[in-house]
């Protein structure tokens, strides 16, 4: 359908601004919800989509995928002092965006420079923000409550040469807060996963028009057959970034905590966490030092990044699945396992809140505490029924949550709905 003819058949023009390239190839990397959405809106013939992200390319290049238009921002286009990249990027994402003339820009995030140029006005027309993290709630518990002994130990040769420590990490995402703050300042309609994530919102933009979707999953799990009980004590765990705040140790600790009850426990971890040589970080190296002094190093499992069929299966192959994080919007990884049914243990966070209930569908502990970690996964190992009564009630609960259809339909309520208050104010504009 072209871009002309009566309005009500007319497709609504939507540009992506988003940290993840589009592709047909699933690498198990972070925002895997994006390609999901994408498929979905696509297949409703009611948009006419295209993507703006970085990528391995030298100059704002075009990279189509399937029937979505894209363009790949050079990977080095690194922020300068005023929070955008040099002038050249600017240019080329300002010429790529003007080049598909959309009806509305969908800004994905504040942890990178997307909604600078939308709050800036640097990009005309209307635009809608959609929430995922917060890198200032993040720089708070940055280094996974390790012991300031702990951090130091996990500066390696990676970070020597780059000059990068766990604390020079935190104070960079502590900066990034002012322009986290001007983003969310500068948009007048806000979508959010989560109430941690509203909250936030309205603290920082009260007259923010405030609205709400949940995260579109993968078809795999959607189609995938449900967790059955497991006699194997093996746990999953999943982090799409090698950062303390994600807790990993935790997991490990915890796991520790387990083996003397549970002889045969395993931990299996999915990621990019292992590296050859100088690209390893400092955080992962302590992490093997870390297991090996609580000897379980031949119990924790590095599975390395996962495709969505492979983390299907090792989900349904588990007795559990464990979310350590320090920090989470909203997370994929607990909407994923409640979709199939699996039993979770996850910390106490931001978002988690909103997905599970404590002794309902999921079992809490406060973030950082390996002990009731351990504990609450002793709990479903040694309890069928227990995680027989989680599993039902998460499948249940996920199934109309995470329902695809329902998701992409509120998306496209969403961007009318953003679209016609942007003409109401353009017009009350005019009078």
């Amino acid at each position: 359908m072209e871009h002309t003819g009566s309005p009500a058949m007319k497709k609504m023009r939507i540009v992506w601004l988003s940290n993840k390239a589009l592709s047909e190839c699933d690498r198990g990397a972070t925002g895997t919800w994006l390609d999901a959405m994408a498929r979905g809106l696509v297949l409703s013939e009611q948009v006419q989509l295209a993507n703006i992200a970085q990528g391995q390319v030298s100059v704002v290049s075009r990279s189509d995928c399937g029937d979505v238009q894209q363009w790949l921002v050079p990977n080095g286009a690194r922020p300068k002092r005023g929070g955008l990249p040099g002038k050249r990027h600017v240019t080329g994402i300002i010429q790529a965006v003007e080049a598909f003339s959309p009806d509305l820009m969908h800004v994905w995030g504040t942890e990178v420079f997307w909604g600078l140029l939308s709050a800036r006005r640097l990009l005309g027309g209307p635009a809608l923000l959609e929430m995922q993290g917060l890198k200032s709630a993040i720089a708070l518990v940055y280094s996974g409550g390790l012991s300031v002994r702990e951090q130091l130990a996990c500066v390696g040769i990676k970070e020597v040469l780059k000059f990068s420590p766990m604390w020079r990490g935190r104070k960079q995402f502590a900066r990034w807060g002012k322009f986290e703050r001007e983003i969310i300042r500068g948009h007048r309609f806000v979508t959010v996963p989560s109430d941690w994530l509203e909250s936030r919102i309205r603290a920082i933009n009260p007259l923010a028009n405030v609205l709400r979707n949940d995260l579109a999953l993968r078809e795999q799990f959607c189609t995938a057959q449900p967790w059955a009980p497991q006699n194997e004590p093996e746990i999953f765990c999943s982090a799409a970034y090698p950062s303390p705040f994600k807790g990993i140790h935790v997991a490990i600790r915890a796991l520790a905590l387990l083996k003397p009850m549970y002889p045969g426990v395993q931990l299996r971890v999915a990621g990019p966490f292992q590296r050859p040589g100088l690209r390893q970080e400092g955080y992962v190296a302590w992490l093997n030092r870390e297991a090996e002094w609580l000897g379980v190093q031949d119990r924790v499992h590095w599975l390395g990044p996962l495709p969505a069929q492979a983390v299907v299966t090792e989900m349904q192959r588990c007795a559990a699945v464990v979310l350590p994080t320090f920090v989470e919007g909203s997370s994929v990884v607990l909407a994923e396992a409640m979709r199939l049914g699996v039993p979770c243990v996850a910390s106490f966070v931001g978002g988690t809140s909103s997905l599970a209930r404590d002794e309902d569908s999921a079992l809490f502990f406060p973030p950082g505490d390996a002990d009731m970690c351990a504990f609450q996964v002793g709990r479903l190992l040694g309890d069928r029924e227990l995680a027989q009564r989680l599993s039902r009630r998460s499948r249940g609960i996920a199934l109309v949550r995470n329902d695809g259809e329902a998701i992409v339909s509120r998306q496209l309520s969403i961007y009318r709905q953003v679209l016609a208050g942007n003409d109401v104010a353009g017009h009350q504009g005019e009078s």
